[in-house]
Formats: C-alpha cells, structure tokens, sequence
C-alpha cells in the first residue's frame, strides 16, 4: 500500500520529530525494515496453515499471547 512518497515529517506526542520507517513486505513475508533512527522491531507471524499440526496451532497459540502481552500499553499506529 502506497500512501505517501514524501518523507514522513511528522512530529509525536511530545512534538520531537518521529523516526522515518519502511517497511517492505512480498508474497506475505517481510523482506526487510529501513528506519531513519535505531528501533526495536518485532514481527509476530499469526498466520495459521489449513494443514497446521496440533503442535502447530498451539505454539501459534502461545506466540499470539505473547504479542498481547507485549502490545499492552503501546500505540497501535495503523
């Protein structure tokens, strides 16, 4: 999704420029994350496969309440 090529210049909560980030993904997957600033970056793959073992689905399971565990108290920005 192409929203906007001008850079982003926007500015946070407390009016301090925020940090620039692309993130390019293809056929599903991420292919790599570019930032203006270091960031701590974490990518939770929820994705489950209609052929998916018992062993699968719950350590699919146990990922997804890890990522709610660690969503708390952030700002979802998209």
């Amino acid at each position: 999704m192409l929203s906007n090529l001008a850079p982003n210049l926007a500015t946070g909560l407390a009016g301090h420029p925020l940090p620039h980030v692309l993130i390019h993904v293809e056929g599903g997957l991420v292919q790599s994350v570019y930032a203006s600033a270091e960031l701590d970056i974490q990518v939770y793959d929820l994705d489950v496969s209609s052929f998916a073992t018992p062993l699968e689905i719950k350590q699919i399971r146990m990922i997804a309440a890890q990522f709610e565990q660690q969503r708390q108290g952030l700002l979802q920005l998209y």
